[in-house]
């Protein structure tokens, strides 16, 4: 397996990366850092916006890629001024990650493949817009994954084992007024939501066994677990521990926090 080292302190840079049977190791999980500023509100030369999927800190795929011992962080900020902003694209079809922290804000993380289908004109512009959905088995292990809005998200199989996933608090914009307010079964303001997948049909989708989903400060049950960003959305939590700023009725649906589609599969083990 080749090794790429990623030096201690901060390294700002947009990675991508397409190889086989390949590490990227740091010096420990704080210690290296990989940064990068872009947001899917910024305007690129001709004119249009740079979208979520060209956002991304780093891209890495291939087959059997592993990150071990690093940060990969989005410095792009609020998704409601800059739009969605990817930390780590991860779209090698077999991809490990341990004890990485991944920062970011809304769509911290996200896992190939896209869905097959775009619901807007370019809405999946970058490097796998046009090519075929290629499945990916993905396993994250002691890491720490922090956003705010469906900052898990995509179509992989993935295990997330003993990691923290962390929901950051949105303080309140001036430009909030000018939107709706989502509120959950209890009346509480959405704050936000930690994964959206868009499974396969007859695929596994996300599984978080030993997890432990904390916050910086959201209120208590305003955060949701998951809601599917495709019909069939899947993702399970086994042996979890939930702080209390997960709603207490943990799922949501993509549109109405209060309806959950029917075809999607959450559950707790």
């Amino acid at each position: 397996m080749k090794v790429l080292t990623i030096d201690k302190g901060i390294t700002v840079k947009k990675l991508e990366l397409e190889a086989s049977s390949i590490l990227l190791r740091g010096a420990g999980m704080d210690e290296s850092v990989l940064s990068n500023g872009d947001g899917g509100y910024d305007l690129m030369p001709d004119g249009r916006k740079r979208g979520t999927f060209r956002s991304y800190t780093a891209f890495l795929s291939g087959q059997d890629v592993t990150v071990k011992d690093m940060t990969i962080e989005n410095t792009a900020g609020d998704g409601r001024i800059h739009g969605q902003a990817v930390a780590l694209y991860a779209d090698a079809e077999r991809f490990t990650c341990k004890r990485v922290h991944l920062k970011g804000h809304q769509d911290t993380l996200f896992m190939s493949p896209l869905p097959e289908k775009e619901r807007e004109p370019d809405g999946f512009k970058g490097p796998r817009q046009n090519t075929p959905r290629v499945p990916t088995l993905q396993y994250y292990e002691d890491c720490l994954i922090e956003g705010d809005i469906d900052f898990i998200f995509g179509g992989a199989d993935v295990i997330f084992r003993n990691c923290e996933i962390r929901s950051l608090f949105r303080p309140a914009l001036e430009s909030d007024s000018d939107r709706p307010v989502r509120r959950t079964l209890s009346g509480v303001p959405v704050q936000g939501f930690v994964c959206a997948p868009c499974t396969s049909k007859g695929s596994h989708g996300f599984e978080f066994i030993d997890c432990r989903f904390t916050t910086d400060s959201c209120p208590d049950g305003s955060v949701y677990l998951a809601r599917p960003w495709r019909p069939y959305g899947k993702a399970y939590f086994k042996n979890c521990i939930f702080g209390k700023h997960i709603a207490p009725e943990r799922f949501a649906g993509w549109d109405d926090p209060l309806q959950v589609e029917p075809t999607a599969d959450f559950r707790i083990l």
